[in-house]
């Protein structure tokens, strides 16, 4: 091991019991394998800080390019989780838009629903209202039409009375007139029984 490789070594070791606690944390919660997650991040930074501090302060290249490569991983992470983030940001956005644009649509629906519900009510309402104004029209007319033939019927009927009237006074007359034809033709015989009364007296006087 020579002059370079030692420092790194020690820092290294330094650093992964430092790490130590966080691993801990990072299993239990399931963050083990995130290499976005905030407190690894973090200490990742701490870890490219110290090599980079060390590295210029021992002038030691290896640890000076380790701290190096490990800012720009963490400036690559941090760059890609804020990324991620602003990704989240705007599914969550659309994500929003979409349900307030199916609640919106939704609510149309039932308004429409609502709206052709009380059309069809308005409709069978009226119908119900034009068919009773119908029925009492047709009431109204078959009412006045047998008011009109009962009318009619009274008419004809004291037509008929006074037709009758007129046919039995007109037979009264008749059969008086036939009285009166019997009674003069009984005087005819009476007076011609008389007249042939006379006639026989004289012959026999």
């Amino acid at each position: 091991m020579n002059v370079q490789t030692l420092p790194r070594t020690v820092v290294n070791t330094y650093l992964s019991v430092a790490r130590l606690p966080l691993n801990a944390v990072a299993k239990v919660s399931g963050q083990h394998d995130n290499e976005q997650w905030p407190p690894a991040l973090a200490f990742e930074g701490f870890e490219a800080s110290v090599e980079t501090t060390l590295g210029s302060l021992l002038r030691n290249d290896l640890l000076l390019e380790s701290g190096r490569v490990r800012q720009a991983k963490v400036a690559e992470l941090r760059k890609a989780a804020q990324l991620e983030a602003v990704a989240d940001t705007k599914r969550e956005l659309a994500q929003q838009e979409v349900r307030e644009a199916r609640e919106q649509a939704a609510a149309k629906r039932k308004a429409a629903t609502q709206r052709a519900e009380q059309r069809e009510q308005n409709i069978e309402r009226e119908a119900t209202q034009r068919k009773a104004q119908v029925g009492q029209k047709a009431a109204k007319q078959t009412a006045a039409a047998q008011q009109t033939k009962a009318a009619q019927e009274k008419v004809i009927e004291r037509r008929e009375r006074a037709a009758t009237v007129q046919a039995l006074a007109e037979e009264s007359d008749a059969l008086k007139a036939q009285q009166e034809a019997l009674e003069a033709a009984e005087t005819v015989d009476t007076i011609d029984q008389t007249i042939d009364g006379t006639k026989e007296a004289r012959k026999t006087g």
